[in-house]
């Protein structure tokens, strides 16, 4: 492999996870965010965090896709070569994404207490 055509499989790799991550942000963007974050975090996680693609060598690819090859030919063992590292980032995105305080919702909630509409009074 070239490293011209190592440079163009991760851009077309990472054009195809924006596109994904996107989708994802349209699907879920009426939910709460206390849902929302955790979840986008979490899919961010998944399809951009690096990994070897053998010990023995320099090449990265997207390690969550990386350690279910690996499961699938080479069994569970292998598997977790990379696989420990993407439910370890994984997982402290979902926390992360639990624990930011949500500021938007809160303001939101705020100013519909705090500005009732009068709209019993007759004008006319």
């Amino acid at each position: 492999m070239t490293e011209l055509q190592y440079f163009w499989g991760w851009a077309v790799y990472l054009a195809g996870a924006f596109g994904c991550l996107l989708s994802l942000w349209f699907i879920v963007g009426n939910w709460h965010p206390r849902l929302k974050r955790p979840l986008m975090l979490a899919f961010a996680v998944l399809f951009f965090l690096p990994g070897t693609v053998h010990p023995e060598q320099s090449y990265l690819g997207p390690a969550f896709l990386i350690s279910l090859y690996d499961g699938l030919s080479l069994g569970v063992d292998a598997m977790w070569r990379t696989g420990r590292t993407v439910a370890i980032a994984a997982g402290v995105a979902v926390i992360a994404g639990v624990l930011l305080p949500v500021g938007k919702a809160k303001k939101q909630l705020l100013t519909k207490r705090k500005s009732p509409v009068n709209r019993d009074i007759d004008t006319g």
